[in-house]
């Protein structure tokens, strides 16, 4: 659907004011490069000494990389759904490429009656456990960032970026946890509460960064708004979805009395979150936000 209608999801013409075409191109071709990266990096690195923790290191900066980058290229809501895109997509192709084929050749070796080279074959059981230790600590990033649409607080933030890779590191650090907890009571790990203790005080750090700010007073009193002038913002802006022809989720907006009724929402979406215009098309100011918003808290008055 991103792809499909990348005019509408994709782009963000604040950021990048690019063909649906280049925008829909370009998604595709971050999720094929981060692959690409991800399974070079595991093949030079992963089997040397130390290499594991090599990996971890590299993937943390790609994942940072990618989390800045698709958020100063696409619009929030879909940054952060691609870069779990990215994520899934490695997931995916380590058992398209590695996993299956990989388990395939070592079974066709042990069934065909002929001899074989265990220690040829186990580079692919190597391989194997590692590309599925891979995907475990990548299934809580991909889940966050998956349901992450959800939540407009998050990907209208103004640093999204940072909030998505701490969010993504933690959900990293906590199932690292559940992965060492087995060992732990088996004797052959230490304890993994640290790592669920990092990753939970990471989570309550963004909670304590999305915190609403206490209102500033302002030396002189804010502007009134009329509703001229808001009238003019919506015919401007939301109309084209908004009217007696369409109404997009069922809100119409094209009279005084709709338009009152639905103030609350056209206040959380256009001032608040800053979701409406979708990707923001027609151009919609700060400014005229802020006048949305004033003439919602000044009682959305009609008349």
């Amino acid at each position: 659907m991103y792809l499909y209608n990348a005019g509408t999801f994709l782009i963000d013409k604040s950021l990048m004011d690019w063909t649906p075409v280049v925008a829909g191109s370009a998604a595709v071709g971050l999720l094929v490069a981060f692959w690409f990266v991800y399974d070079i990096i595991c093949r030079v690195f992963g089997f040397r000494k130390n290499g594991e923790l090599i990996v971890a290191g590299l993937m943390i900066v790609v994942v940072a990389f990618s989390s800045w980058l698709a958020n100063e290229l696409f619009a929030g809501r879909a940054a952060f759904l691609l870069v779990g895109a990215m994520i899934a997509t490695a997931m995916s192709a380590n058992v398209f490429f590695w996993i299956i084929p990989g388990q395939r050749k070592v079974v066709a070796a042990m069934t065909s009656g002929e001899t074989y080279d265990a220690n040829a074959l186990a580079i692919h059981g190597k391989r194997g456990k590692q590309r599925s230790v891979h995907n475990t600590y990548f299934t809580l990033p991909v889940i966050f960032a998956m349901l992450s649409n959800h939540y407009s607080f998050l990907y209208t933030h103004e640093h999204r970026w940072v909030l998505l890779f701490v969010m993504m590191l933690a959900g990293a650090l906590i199932r690292q946890f559940f992965v060492q907890r087995h060992a732990f009571h088996l004797g052959r790990a230490s304890n993994p509460w640290p790592f669920a203790a990092v990753g939970v005080v990471m989570i309550l750090g963004v909670i304590v960064a999305l915190k609403p700010a206490a209102p500033v007073a302002s030396a002189a009193p804010a502007t009134p708004v009329s509703f001229a002038q808001v009238q003019v913002l919506v015919d401007k802006h939301c109309l084209s979805c908004h009217n007696a022809q369409v109404q997009m989720k069922n809100v119409r907006l094209d009279s005084p009395e709709q338009l009152k009724q639905h103030a609350q929402n056209v206040y959380q979406q256009v001032a608040v979150t800053k979701q409406m215009p979708m990707g923001n098309a027609t151009g919609m100011t700060e400014e005229e936000r802020a006048m949305i918003g004033r003439w919602f808290v000044a009682g959305a008055k009609t008349d």
